[in-house]
């Protein structure tokens, strides 16, 4: 066998300049929980303004993908459809309005439908069958829709429209996920315009497809052509069938929480607690926000301040209090690094343990003026000294309480993105799934767009995706921090159990971890640059080959298997549900991906009941030589 040494570097790198996005925060604040959203009532129409019959409220949903705008119901509630005709092709809006807003929510197209989400109903975020488009346009899904102006030369009529930074559309009849951080116009006592409305930051499946966009103006075929600080969420339903579900929001008023009046006391010493200060010699003056370099130190010291907090709204605040030396170092696991406290009205919101990088703690207040008292100590080397007080309210958007420039500022360095030329790119290195750190790892991307890390400590194929490939500048840059390799696109995680296992029947649980019983044998490349992996289980072994298929529309397993044993099990998937279709597929997980087994052979799988869900087996009899399990995994 020719077996090739895998490459940690690459020729096909693109260095970019890694900038602070518009909405980024750092670390400490991303790392605690947000406030829950509010989940907009899909059980029947009733949130909604007076609709025509083309909506309505349905429990399933099902789209075949070879067929034009195909969509299926069945009763219930929870998914909100658009089934078009021409008599009812209406618009569909909320009884509520919004101003700035934080929307997330699932959507499903079918084959070659469109629709549109509308803030405001004036600025469109456009929902497209999009699948496999290697150049999306502004009227593709997750672009942000033209602008049009009748009266404008005809090549010019319409404008600014933002096609998303990448494609990463599903599959017609899979669901997708929308994320959209708008900030609308501003205006002042007069009525006239201060500021554009503004696309903060739009996710396409997770991926982030626009951020800090400015709008100048209604989007074409909006519901309205003025601007005005509050306007209900629209839908589109003249263009073609669709379901969403899952509508959640946070509607935020642009007034902020302030701090004023504040003083801080600065005490040096060793400090394993937080002190009290009235006993302590300090230094002390005014202070604009929170600011650790009030202390004059980076280490062994105590700071307090207080003044007074005003909040602009009745309602449930959630602080988040952040230490940015406090890194998960194993050799500061058991000591006293830190510990900080935030009490308002004389009451504890939050006490910091110095264990975690961030901590939170929830109180409801009214709105209007509170005592305001923060005070830590550091005990820990090191110039690292930043801490970061963020607050978020039921109507507040999640803001620093810092000082200017008191705030850890983002690194600024070459971004090291890698993407396939003309053959497929191999990569070895760490990569995160499902929260662990994989060590042993290959990912392997394709000029097609078509992408997978392959665990090789496993034999599993654990994550998959589509668009741009690896950014590795964690794993290349300098010494890097976590080493990790991060997905550029629309990553689906697959488990990270072994593929193929020795059972004693099909009954037997499906291992974790293939044991000591696994080698791994290295890969070899064919003629087209895609690499075989080879590895054993026991007596069995396995040729593990990948390559995109269909132009890019999936991704092909053959996993040839042979040896010395009467039967080897291939579990080729497991997921919350696996289900047959129609034309002899299967839909995985609640329509998140489509499978298609293309085993020549025709062995009849076996879907049974997992620990993680359910699973599909095909069992493989060895006794008369090789046998190739074969399937498409389809996006």
């Amino acid at each position: 066998m020719d077996t090739r040494p895998i490459r940690c570097l690459t020729a096909a790198l693109t260095f970019l300049l890694l900038a602070a996005l518009p909405s980024a925060l750092p670390a400490a604040a991303r790392q605690s929980s947000p406030l829950p959203m509010t989940e907009h009532d899909l059980t029947n129409l009733d949130g909604f303004r007076p609709v025509a019959g083309n909506w309505q409220i349905v429990g399933q949903v099902a789209a075949d993908r070879s067929k034009d705008r195909d969509l299926s119901t069945m009763s219930g509630s929870g998914v909100l459809v658009n089934l078009p005709s021409a008599e009812a092709r209406d618009n569909i809006f909320t009884d509520w309005e919004h101003g700035d807003i934080e929307l997330h929510l699932e959507f499903m197209m079918p084959r070659g439908s469109n629709s549109g989400i509308y803030l405001q109903g004036r600025y469109e975020i456009q929902l497209f069958d999009s699948w496999n488009n290697p150049s999306p346009g502004f009227d593709d899904a997750g672009g942000i829709y033209q602008r049009w102006d009748p009266a404008r030369p005809d090549d010019q009529r319409g404008y600014e429209g933002h096609p998303p930074r990448m494609n990463v559309s599903r599959a017609p009849g899979l669901w997708q996920t929308l994320q959209i951080h708008f900030q609308a116009p501003r205006f002042d006592a007069n009525g006239r315009k201060t500021a554009n409305a503004r696309m903060v930051r739009v996710l396409h499946n997770g991926v982030s497809v626009h951020e800090n966009v400015e709008l100048t103006g209604p989007t074409r075929a909006s519901a309205f052509e003025d601007e005005v600080p509050m306007g209900p969420l629209m839908i589109q339903g003249d263009h073609g069938p669709v379901a969403i579900r899952n509508i959640r929001y946070k509607r935020y008023q642009p007034e902020s929480v302030t701090l004023s009046g504040l003083t801080y006391a600065s005490a040096e010493g060793d400090f394993s607690a937080l002190p009290d200060f009235s006993t302590l010699e300090t230094t002390s003056g005014p202070a604009e926000g929170i600011d650790w370099r009030a202390a004059g130190a980076t280490n062994q010291f105590a700071l307090h301040f207080s003044g007074t907090i005003h909040v602009p709204h009745d309602g449930l605040y959630r602080f988040q209090l952040g230490f940015d030396w406090v890194t998960g170092d194993p050799h500061y696991m058991n000591a006293k690094v830190g510990a900080g406290s935030l009490q308002i009205d004389g009451r504890t919101v939050l006490t910091h343990s110095g264990k975690e990088r961030a901590e939170a703690g929830d109180v409801r207040l009214e709105a209007g003026q509170h005592t305001f008292s923060l005070a830590w100590f550091k005990n820990k080397p090191g110039r690292d000294a930043g801490v970061s007080l963020f607050v978020e309210g039921d109507h507040t958007e999640l803001q620093s309480l810092n000082a200017p420039g008191a705030l850890p500022q983002p690194r600024i360095v070459p971004a090291i993105h890698v993407e396939p030329g003309q053959k497929p790119e191999v990569i070895r290195g760490f990569v995160q799934h499902e929260g662990v750190k994989k060590t042993r790892t290959i990912a392997v991307g394709d000029p097609t767009g078509v992408h997978y890390v392959f665990d090789s400590e496993q034999g599993a194929v654990i994550q998959i995706w589509k668009g741009a490939f690896i950014e590795a500048t964690d794993m290349w840059h300098s010494r890097g921090q976590e080493q990790l390799a991060v997905p550029r696109g629309s990553v689906i995680d697959l488990s990270g159990a072994p593929t193929v296992a020795l059972l004693d029947g099909p009954n037997a649980d499906w291992p974790d971890t293939v044991g000591a019983h696994y080698a791994f044998n290295g890969y070899d490349l064919d003629e087209t640059g895609h690499p075989t992996f080879h590895y054993a289980v026991g007596d069995v072994q396995v040729a593990d080959h990948l390559a995109p298929g269909g132009n890019g529309q999936m991704l092909i397993r053959d996993l040839k298997i042979e040896g010395n044993a009467d039967m080897a099990w291939v579990r080729v998937i497991t997921a919350p549900s696996i289900a047959s279709l129609t034309d002899g597929t299967f839909n995985i997980g609640g329509r998140t991906l489509y499978l298609d087994l293309l085993d020549s052979q025709s062995r009849k799988p076996i879907i049974r009941d997992g620990v993680r869900g359910q699973e599909l087996l095909i069992p493989v009899t060895l006794q008369d030589g090789p046998v190739t399990v074969r399937y498409a995994l389809i996006w």
